[in-house]
């Protein structure tokens, strides 16, 4: 028997982009040898489905920045919760729902300023849509910014892989995923009830 089971991998490519995009905090994944998988760190890092790269930056003594050239994992979480046979007539047993969208990928630091400039302009104007008054680079004078670069490290991951694991009880009857969407909404777990919802129309 496969793990994760098929159901729960079996996803649409745009619904991996969409949590990636929804929930962009990576948790990423290298190795400090050949050997270890044992560096972990969380970078918010912003995707351009056009090329499969992520743009992302880290503090300059961030370990992540002595992997360049190398094969890294980034791991994107989106809404979970407690499945309780309370959701439905105590026809199923206690289990979790998740999202998450493993990313597998080779990292290269951005060393041109003029690239750099642009990523840290990319990134700034993606994460503060929404807010009334955006904060903008071009508040920074050049002295500002060179400050600033020497303190961080620019990333670029060209990805190779995509893989979803998405436990929304695929493998549960209609009856029942309706039963705990309906129960979901009622506690207010909106984003949780909308990504199972999403689920029923895959097949």
């Amino acid at each position: 028997m496969s793990y994760p089971p098929k159901p729960f991998t079996h996803i649409p490519e745009a619904q991996l982009y969409e949590l990636i995009a929804q929930y962009p905090l990576a948790t990423i994944l290298s190795c400090s040898s050949p050997a270890a998988l044992d560096q972990v760190c969380q970078v918010p890092m912003l995707f351009d489905r056009d090329t499969d790269t992520f743009i992302g930056h880290v503090t300059a003594n961030n370990p992540l920045v002595q992997q360049e050239n190398n094969t890294i994992k980034l791991l994107f979480n989106g809404p979970n919760a407690y499945l309780s046979p309370n959701h439905c007539n105590n026809d199923i047993l206690p289990s979790w729902l998740y999202a998450s969208v493993e990313v597998t990928g080779t990292l290269e630091l951005i060393k041109d300023h003029s690239e750099q400039l642009a990523a840290m302009t990319q990134l700034t104007n993606h994460f503060e849509q929404g807010f009334d008054t955006p904060w903008q680079m071009n508040k920074l004078n050049d002295k500002m910014i060179n400050a600033m670069f020497k303190q961080i490290r620019f990333l670029r991951i060209t990805a190779s892989q995509h893989k979803g694991n998405f436990k929304l009880s695929q493998n549960k009857p209609m009856r029942i995923r309706e039963q705990v969407i309906a129960s979901l909404h009622a506690e207010g777990r909106t984003s949780m009830a909308q990504l199972m919802l999403k689920s029923l129309t895959h097949k």
